[in-house]
């Protein structure tokens, strides 16, 4: 079981959804965060840079 977030109560997933989460006490409901496809975050920083220097060469 997890904690929630908003009170601190326990919290289980949700039956009816998966990757998501009910607080038993104030019935707060959240998403738990997506896995990512590749390992680490190189793959997403290359992307940014590489995005990066295309704008920079249409701001000129």
């Amino acid at each position: 079981m997890q904690q929630c977030p908003r009170c601190g109560g326990s919290a289980e997933p949700d039956p009816e959804h998966s990757g998501v989460m009910r607080c038993m006490s104030c019935w707060e409901v959240w998403a738990l965060p997506a896995d990512r496809s590749c390992p680490g975050y190189r793959p997403t920083l290359n992307a940014a840079l590489r995005r990066l220097e295309e704008s920079r060469d249409l701001n000129r």
